[in-house]
């Protein structure tokens, strides 16, 4: 158990934190920098440069912007970003090529280094712009700050304003951050480790996005001619039960698409997962999936939670196998993902949260994946969702969706490529973790110290 003592004057002070955890996170701060630790110097210390990003409205086109979605430890995802007003030229965050981009805010906390290649290109409020100083490698520092060790002091010095809302850091805590300072020698070691890494991450990421692009094309293909009106006509005799707008336009895009005969009924080829925790003890350990360890950009559950069962939320009640298809059908978000066989260790069980409805196919899983995030597919589930203040898609309305059908022979040849993409980027998630168990290590040892 961590205590720690905190002075009543202290409280008094206009703007000071009454959360237990800042000050036991403060206090690790503090022993570090005031100890016997000569090899650490604080993170504002080491760098030329250190600003937050901006608060953009996101539109069609102008400038890309980076996101905590396309931000993860020692990895960005270029694909599928959002844009920046260009009216709001002045108040743009400027990122340049090796400058460090660190996600201030939700955890877990990370980093990674901005490669080369983008001319103009800024970053969310969320995101901090860190340019270090030519003493320090860039791969090197971003690679100390996603460590799990580093990860537990940035979780302590963390606030929420509300209950809901994202852990957040603030300048002034970030800049106070201790960070081991080693010769040019070991961080090069590490930078190898991190281009290797991302390296095969954006090949990996190229590679499944060229298979979706395929995929996708093929299906307008087979549904090219069946396009929704903005204006339609439908009879009162049909209003039987919902009777908005969008699930009206919804049912004559399902009638144009049965008429194309290239989709069938989710239920013929799948079935719902239920929800329950039959035969699992509560301090057997589990391994839980959340919105957090989905990569929208590769479909792919790439990390877990192992934990007790017990200590998880009543909302993980989704017992899981690998080969499931994961699709968010509570929120806004639109995540899809595939549980490939390397998701969790062996003999453990997968818990799934009820933010996705988990989805379990009898062929071709990995193909009815990417089928999942086609547009024809998208239209019918935001017309399916009801909820005045948080979007739901109940398990019984997911009876009516309609799912692009190929042929046999085509749906087997994409599984097959989808397959060995999702193999190449297990390869390039272990390579990252390789980085980060090297920074690990490295912090875990210039603190015993």
């Amino acid at each position: 158990m961590r205590s720690t003592v905190i002075q009543l004057k202290k409280f008094r002070k206009k703007g000071n934190r009454l959360d237990p955890r800042f000050y036991l996170g403060e206090k690790t701060v503090k022993t570090i920098t005031n100890g016997n630790y000569d090899s650490f110097i604080k993170l504002g210390d080491l760098l030329d440069y250190f600003a937050d990003g901006s608060r953009l409205t996101s539109c069609e086109a102008g400038i890309p912007m980076l996101r905590l979605s396309n931000l993860d430890a020692c990895d960005i995802h270029f694909s599928g970003l959002k844009y920046a007003s260009i009216d709001k030229a002045a108040k743009w965050t400027a990122v340049k090529p090796q400058d460090v981009l660190f996600t201030q805010a939700a955890e877990p906390f990370r980093a990674a280094v901005m490669p080369e290649g983008f001319d103009d290109i800024t970053v969310s409020s969320e995101i901090t712009v860190m340019r270090p100083k030519s003493a320090v490698v860039p791969e090197y520092l971003a690679a100390i700050l996603s460590a799990p060790t580093m990860g537990r002091i940035l979780k302590d010095l963390a606030y929420r304003r509300s209950a809901t809302a994202l852990r957040r850091l603030r300048l002034k805590d970030i800049a106070g951050i201790p960070i081991p300072l080693p010769g040019r020698e070991l961080q090069n070691k590490i930078k190898k480790a991190y281009d290797d890494a991302a390296r095969l991450s954006q090949e990996s990421e190229t590679e499944l996005s060229q298979i979706v692009q395929a995929v996708h094309a093929e299906i307008d293909r087979k549904t090219q001619m069946q396009i929704t009106m903005r204006q339609f006509k439908i009879r009162k005799t049909e209003l039987i039960g919902r009777w908005d707008v969008a699930f009206c336009a919804n049912e004559v895009l399902r009638k144009q698409l049965l008429e194309s005969g290239s989709v069938t009924h989710l239920l013929q080829v799948a079935k719902t997962v239920p929800s329950t925790l039959k035969g699992i003890d509560e301090d057997e350990q589990v391994c839980a999936v959340k919105a957090e360890h989905i990569n929208e950009n590769t479909m792919m559950v790439e990390s877990v939670e192992t934990c007790r069962l017990s200590d998880l939320s009543p909302r993980m009640r989704q017992p899981l196998n690998p080969g499931d298809v994961l699709i968010c059908t509570t929120g806004n978000g639109e995540q899809v993902a595939y549980l490939d066989e390397k998701t969790a260790a062996e003999d453990c069980r997968i818990l799934g949260s009820a933010t996705f409805t988990a989805l379990r196919f009898t062929e071709t899983p990995r193909y009815f994946t990417i089928a999942m995030t086609h547009p024809i597919v998208r239209a019918q589930l935001n017309s399916l969702a009801t909820g005045a203040v948080q979007r739901f898609i109940s398990k019984k309305d997911l009876d009516s969706l309609l799912v692009p059908k190929l042929s046999v022979i085509w749906r087997e040849d994409f599984d097959s490529r989808v397959a060995r993409a999702f193999e190449r980027r297990r390869e390039a998630l272990t390579a990252k973790a390789h980085v980060l168990e090297f920074a690990e290590q490295f912090l875990r040892e210039e603190m015993k110290q």
